[in-house]
């Protein structure tokens, strides 16, 4: 009797278990993270420019495949921003699993000419407030961690989502150019893993 109870106390233990994992440990969630997508799109990646900043896609600079993202912005007094995205609209990751954006970044005469000026990468659970009002653990930046700035070669940014909230219907990557910040910057393999 004892033996029938271990048994299955066991074997609910690793359906729970195996419940629980949701997404195994190093699924990509992002697509075209290299930008070698066969159709020679960046999709879908999307970009989002304001006044003064152009944003593209490089063939003539990248880290690995034949493409990159860039965003530029020469004016020094200009307050808007350039942002790239992506949503990730899969199977969610089981709440409390960590996830880790990684991004390569080439920089080319980039000054910051303000207090907020600053390149950086973001990743966000949407909705942005759970079903109780809780908006903790929903968001988070390397912006003001870092401070990317001159020319530089490709260097690699990591951002860790330390636990995945609950209530996660997408999850948003974002790559920024700051307000008051000028120069060029590249942006090329972007992962976001589940670990």
């Amino acid at each position: 009797m004892i033996r029938i109870y271990l048994i299955v106390l066991i074997s609910a233990f690793f359906i729970r278990c195996t419940m629980d994992d949701g997404l195994p440990a190093n699924t990509q969630l992002l697509e075209n993270p290299d930008l070698a997508s066969s159709d020679g799109s960046i999709s879908p990646w999307m970009a989002f420019s304001e006044p003064g900043f152009t944003l593209g896609s490089s063939t003539e600079v990248f880290r690995s495949s034949n493409r990159s993202l860039f965003i530029e912005n020469r004016d020094s007094l200009n307050t808007n921003s350039g942002t790239w995205r992506q949503s990730y609209n899969g199977p969610m990751p089981s709440k409390g699993r960590k996830l880790v954006l990684r991004a390569f970044l080439k920089g080319e005469d980039v000054a910051l000419k303000g207090a907020e000026s600053n390149v950086y990468i973001s990743i966000r659970a949407f909705p942005v407030e759970d079903s109780k009002g809780n908006t903790f653990g929903r968001y988070v930046t390397t912006q003001n961690q870092i401070g990317v700035s001159g020319t530089f070669d490709w260097t690699q940014l990591r951002l860790t989502l330390p636990n995945t909230p609950e209530e996660v219907d997408n999850i948003v990557v974002y790559l920024v150019m700051g307000s008051r910040t000028t120069g060029k910057i590249y942006f090329d393999d972007i992962t976001l893993t589940v670990e």
